[in-house]
């Protein structure tokens, strides 16, 4: 019999590129966003001339070109200039103040023990490293309302005062889809991180065409797409609220389909059975994007159904994952991806919650 593999075909791929329709892909020219490129480059571009940058705030809503805009300016920036260090930190990941600066010490060249040094002695060595070095930092914070949500702000001041009290040139850009993150600072740092707003609309349906066009131009074989489907696709992409990644998302999954049915073009009706519904789409990319501490989380409720705080805390104390603090991150963390839900109860020591997983996947 033959290789179920080799029945597939080897020529019969609808893709040219498959990697450019992936969420984390990074277009060499942004469309419709060459505004927010030049205004996040000027904000930067001291350091190209030795000075400290400014700080910026990116705001606008989920998938308007925030994250890639910032990436490829900072790409822009390794490669005009050897005395900057671009650092692009994403904020679910490092949840913490001491995990952020780790992050920084990391991209100095610094190796750094995951326990027993003091978060203050990380910051000293990021300090005397840049001195030393001559070196000009420009960090990106995405998602950094997380730093907000779980009392972590301190490292704004740490970074956006960092030349004031330790000599050390460092710019911040915070990324965020909340437009209410601002207020929610202490002033001293408001002052600092806004002094260059950055604003990003929703995208039109007719700029969603523009971008899929595009990439599909570079994702896809030639006239594999029959008239109606970038339409299609942008027009999902607006009803989710003028959202890139989801009308992008959308035009893969529906490829796929077709490939997976041995057919030569992509249609309207793989469109339509392909289209994933926004949360859904969100929640595995949030999947996709947890550390081990919040996989371990999803894995136990998978197996348990569904636990209290409590519990969750003891199971992690007992095998030394993690602290009762990094726990209740997690919870939240997962909580606002909308991975799981929580509810109030009484517990032995007053209240506590339920968590259950709201998804399977």
């Amino acid at each position: 019999m033959a290789n179920i593999f080799s029945r597939m075909g080897s020529d019969a791929s609808l893709f040219r590129n498959e990697a450019a329709l992936a969420p984390d892909y990074l277009p060499d020219a942004i469309l419709h966003r060459e505004a927010q490129v030049k205004e996040i480059a000027y904000a930067v571009s001291p350091a190209t001339r030795g000075r400290k940058p400014q700080n910026a705030i990116v705001i606008g809503p989920p998938g308007t070109g925030k994250t890639c805009c910032c990436r490829h300016v900072l790409s822009q920036l390794a490669e005009y200039s050897g005395r900057s260090l671009p650092i692009y930190i994403n904020c679910w990941e490092y949840t913490t103040r001491h995990a952020v600066l780790t992050k920084v010490a990391e991209a100095l060249g610094q190796a750094m023990p995951r326990r027993g040094i003091a978060t203050d002695e990380i910051l000293a060595r990021i300090a005397e490293i840049v001195k030393n070095t001559d070196r000009i930092l420009v960090v990106v914070l995405d998602e950094v309302d997380r730093l907000l949500a779980s009392s972590e702000s301190k490292v704004l001041y740490d970074l956006t005062r960092a030349q004031e009290v330790f000599s050390a040139r460092v710019g911040v850009i915070g990324v965020t889809n909340d437009a209410q993150a601002l207020a929610k600072l202490d002033n001293r740092i408001r002052s600092s991180l806004a002094s260059v707003p950055v604003n990003f609309e929703a995208y039109t349906p007719a700029q969603l065409k523009d971008i899929l066009r595009e990439r599909a131009k570079l994702a896809l074989a030639d006239g594999v797409l029959t008239e109606e489907v970038i339409p299609l696709c942008a027009a999902f992409g607006a009803r989710a609220g003028g959202d890139a990644r989801i009308a992008i998302e959308c035009l893969r999954r529906a490829a796929q389909l077709a490939e997976s049915e041995g057919l030569s073009q992509v249609t309207a009706q793989h469109v339509r059975a392909a289209y994933p519904q926004p949360a859904q789409l969100r929640a595995e990319g949030a999947l996709a994007s947890l550390g081990d501490g919040e996989r371990a989380l999803v894995q136990m409720l998978k197996e348990k159904g569904e636990l209290s705080s409590g519990q969750i805390e003891a199971i992690f104390e007992k095998s030394g994952m993690a602290t009762d603090r990094s726990v209740r991150n997690y919870i939240a963390r997962l909580e606002s991806l909308g991975l799981i839900e929580t509810e109030e109860i009484e517990g032995g020591r007053g209240k506590s919650r339920l968590v259950r997983l709201r998804l399977s996947g």
